[in-house]
């Protein structure tokens, strides 16, 4: 029985650590959109501008060049920036900034950026649906 006891007491204190890490490696997320022209994709990725309120905050995206469009979350207490490169044949979402009360000592981001990144690729994968 103590046994027993001791790795569910061990078992809660790894989930607990495992909690505590807010932190992570910003991820690039990249998609195919197959059968899609530059204009279509660019214009779906736009769309997500057409409903830019989320729960997190609202979505302002701008278009660069003919191949590169910015993203940017804004919410009161933070910012977070993308790039997005699109061709016919796919979409790149990558890490441009994120502002300072988001970023630790190791230049790690939260973990909430990886979830809006997420989120963005989701929004464009559903307008790249409709389109097709």
């Amino acid at each position: 029985m103590k046994f027993f006891k001791l790795i569910i007491a061990t078992f809660f204190v790894c989930l607990l650590f495992g909690c505590a890490n807010k932190y992570e490696t910003p991820r690039t997320v990249e998609s195919s959109s197959q059968g899609l022209s530059k204009e279509q994709v660019k214009n779906a990725i736009l769309a997500v501008n057409k409903n830019r309120d989320t729960r997190y905050g609202i979505w302002k995206l701008d278009l660069i060049d003919s191949n590169n469009i910015r993203a940017s979350l804004l919410n009161l207490k933070y910012e977070a920036t993308m790039n997005i490169n699109f061709s016919s044949e796919g979409y790149k979402i990558q890490y441009k900034s994120v502002s300072p009360n988001l970023v630790n000592k190791k230049g790690e981001v939260h973990r909430n950026y990886n979830r809006w990144v997420n989120d963005l690729d989701y929004r464009i994968r559903q307008n790249i649906f409709k389109v097709q």
